[in-house]
């Protein structure tokens, strides 16, 4: 029976030469450490845990506030004016610089002052009304408990101030509100008639003290007046006398002297003048006698020009050159004849202009002298008036104050009035029913998360994919989805177009041999406890072996539980399938019958025997797998349970695969990693799982698990495998090779 070593490719070789498809990397790194879906899942199954404590809470602290004092809450407010209340506004005095917001917030931080607090406790004898104090209490507890229930504040962007108070009583709370710019109103009157008392006394001793110097500054500027009889002495700068001639005989010293100037210059021309020389011609004024003596220059340059002409003509001793040169010879000397007379007119006319100008500066100069003795007398003068009209000025101005502070103090100083003017509240603001529900909600829901959390923690089932991997620490290999109607377990029969078939059909891919490898041929669907659907995806399994045209051998090796093979074990009381076949009672051709679906062959597990795992550890089973591979393609074990019993074990170590079924929501995952590392241990090549949702109610309640339906030529006995309605003898033969 020692044929494994005499067949390595038959695919009983040692596990290790068939390497997982994974590749031997952890398959649970590339999942995320949260799942939101995962997450999602939970709380919809466990949402009465959240639910439940958000009712209750919700619920006792409503009990809780309707238990509590009510308090009602009284809301007014006030608009502030634009001008705080100033009584003097003498700048140079006692200059008041305040910014629009800073005076809001004077006025904000005052009406919620102690000072404020405590005037309205005793103007209106709130410390003896006991619904608001209690017996023995201080000034400074008095002023808290009133400061606690008033809320003072400025509305941003504007100059309304919002005052809320609240008390047990709706009327008392609406009162508080009044009381409060009552109050406020005449503290600040108050404070205005003080400092108004204050500027009276001042200012009226100061009008005194003011009033005594006016007189005597107008004292001093009269005997001054007397001493010193100056023309035009209270006359402006303009209107001065002395100022009048100075300035006059100024603009006639300067005309003089531009006159001699003039004269000078042109005397000078008539001096140095040269009638050869053209540009002696530019120092003339024009002039009645600079007008002669430049029509002369021009009448001489004519002549000139002309008796140039006639040289070039005539001979210096011919008649007419003659006539020319005693005409040209004429009108020079008449020439030089008119500047020499014109030149003492101007020379007469110089003498006279500069002694004018000598005498005009030294009248100039005496005027000056007597224009500094009276400008001294005026300055003094006008010192004085300028004293005299400042004591003036300053004690008409004390007096006006004086009259306005008397004329402030009958004035109200209040910058308040109603905006809202409070109103009786008439619903309790607190205790508020739907915050309290809320905050009780909320408390239950947090308490709730946690009962959650911890049940979850607990809770050792998987219900996901994810958490299968975790534990198992091997990959999905397929997701069979949850079928409507199953029928008797063969989905690819009954219903090929449904997902969970093609979830079937995936399997069969992955689970394929590598090309041109022997490996990879057996598989074994086992779970970690009963019930996991093993069968029902070791069926379904087989079936698409076989649809795909694989020789397919279905071996049920549950001995202690039937699962593919409980409707066909043959006699209870005999020997018969894997069973019998492991004893040694029977051969392989009495335990192996053909199904209805061709390529597809059951090898059943006979009677439940007690002796089961003894039988699988011994050497007819991996001699029986040996032998199997020389007449089928595939072999397909359905195993029992790997935590039940250990006969999952010894079979795990003969298959090429083992793949464990994880069934949704009843599977524990410390029995899953139990599970695994048995497998492992003993030697089986766990390559994944399977995930199956198909639940145990969706199966055909007439039959507790899979069946597969096979070929029976009679009422009598089981037929082993054959065609038609009789076994051929072929058939027969091949069977008989098992043994």
């Amino acid at each position: 029976m020692s044929l494994i070593r005499s067949h390595t490719g038959s695919g009983l070789a040692a596990p290790s030469s068939a390497p997982p498809p994974t590749g031997g990397t952890d398959p649970s790194l590339h999942l995320p450490r949260l799942e939101p879906g995962r997450l999602l899942l939970m709380l919809l199954r466990r949402s009465w845990m959240v639910l439940l404590p958000m009712l209750l809470g919700a619920g006792l602290l409503l009990w809780v506030a309707g238990r509590m004092q009510k308090t009602y809450r009284a809301h007014g407010s006030v608009y502030v004016s634009n001008k705080a209340p100033v009584v003097l506004e003498i700048r140079a005095v006692a200059p008041e610089e305040t910014s629009d917001l800073e005076q809001l917030r004077s006025v904000e931080e005052g009406l919620a002052s102690s000072t404020l607090m405590m005037r309205v406790i005793d103007r209106h004898g709130l410390d003896k009304d006991p619904g608001f104090a209690k017996p023995g209490m201080g000034q400074e507890a008095l002023v808290s408990s009133l400061q606690s229930r008033i809320e003072i504040a400025l509305r941003r962007g504007t100059r309304i101030i919002d005052i809320t108070v609240e008390d047990r009583d709706p009327a008392q709370a609406k009162k508080l509100v009044e009381l409060l710019i009552a109050e406020y109103d005449s503290w600040t009157t108050e404070r205005q008639q003080a400092i108004t008392r204050r500027a009276n006394e001042g200012l009226a001793t100061e009008e005194q003290r003011l009033r005594g110097k006016m007189e005597e500054s107008a004292a001093r500027l009269q005997e001054f007046r007397q001493n010193h009889p100056v023309p035009g002495l209270e006359g402006t700068d303009s209107g001065s006398p002395v100022r009048d001639s100075l300035a006059a005989l100024s603009s006639e010293l300067t005309r003089s002297t531009a006159e001699r100037l003039r004269l000078e210059a042109e005397y000078e021309a008539y001096v140095k003048f040269d009638s050869s020389k053209p540009e002696a011609l530019a120092g003339i004024e024009k002039s009645e006698r600079g007008s002669e003596v430049l029509a002369q220059v021009k009448a001489i340059q004519t002549k000139e020009a002309e008796f140039a002409r006639i040289q070039e003509r005539y001979l210096w001793k011919h008649p007419v050159h003659r006539e020319a040169a005693n005409e040209l010879e004429l009108m020079r000397k008449t020439l030089a004849e008119t500047v020499r007379t014109a030149g003492q007119s101007l020379e007469q006319r110089y003498k006279i202009a500069t002694e004018n100008e000598t005498k005009l500066a030294a009248q100039v100069a005496e005027a000056r002298n007597r224009a500094v003795e009276t400008e001294g007398v005026r300055e003094q003068f006008r010192a004085l008036s300028r004293d005299a009209e400042a004591d003036r000025n300053l004690h008409e101005s004390v007096s006006q104050r004086l009259r306005e502070t008397k004329l402030a103090a009958s004035v109200p100083a209040s910058v308040l009035r109603w905006e809202d003017v409070p109103l009786l509240p008439e619903k309790p603001s607190s205790p508020r029913k739907p915050v309290f529900a809320a905050v009780g909600a909320f408390l239950g829901f947090l308490l709730g998360l946690v009962a959650l959390v911890i049940a979850e923690l607990g809770d050792r089932r998987v219900r996901d994919a994810s958490a299968a991997i975790r534990s198992i620490g091997a990959p999905l290999l397929a997701s069979v989805p949850a079928i409507e109607n199953p029928g008797d377990g063969m989905v690819l029969m009954t219903d090929p177009a449904s997902a969970g078939a093609e979830a079937f059909r995936r399997l069969r891919v992955v689970l394929a041999p590598q090309p041109g490898g022997n490996t990879g041929r057996t598989v074994l669907f086992t779970s970690a406890k009963a019930g996991e659907g093993k069968s029902f995806c070791a069926i379904n399994h087989a079936t698409a072996l076989a649809m795909q045209g694989h020789r397919t051998l279905l071996i049920d090796a549950d001995l202690r539980n039937p699962g593919v093979s409980r409707d066909f074990i043959g006699n209870p009381s005999g020997e018969s399938g894997l069973g019998g076949f492991l004893a040694g009672h029977i051969e392989a051709a009495n335990a192996c019958f053909a199904t209805s679906l061709p390529n597809l062959y059951l090898l059943s597990s006979g009677p439940m025997r007690s002796d089961a795992a003894e039988l699988l550890a011994g050497t007819r089973f991996p001699s029986l797998l040996e032998d199997a591979f020389r007449w089928f393609d595939r072999v397909v074990i359905d195993g029992p349970p790997v935590l039940s019993v250990s006969d999952a074990l010894s079979v795990s170590r003969y298959a090429d695969r083992c793949c464990l079924v994880v069934r949704e929501g009843g599977s524990d995952r410390r029995d899953l990693k139990r599970a695994a590392d048995l497998i492992r241990s003993s030697g089986g090549n766990l390559v994944g799982f399977i995930w199956n949702e198909v639940p145990k109610s969706a199966r055909n309640p007439g039959s507790p698990g899979p069946v597969v339906p096979v070929n029976r030529p009679g009422l009598g006995a089981p037929q082993p495998v054959g065609s038609g309605t009789a076994p051929s003898r072929s058939s027969l033969k091949i069977i008989e090779t098992f043994a």
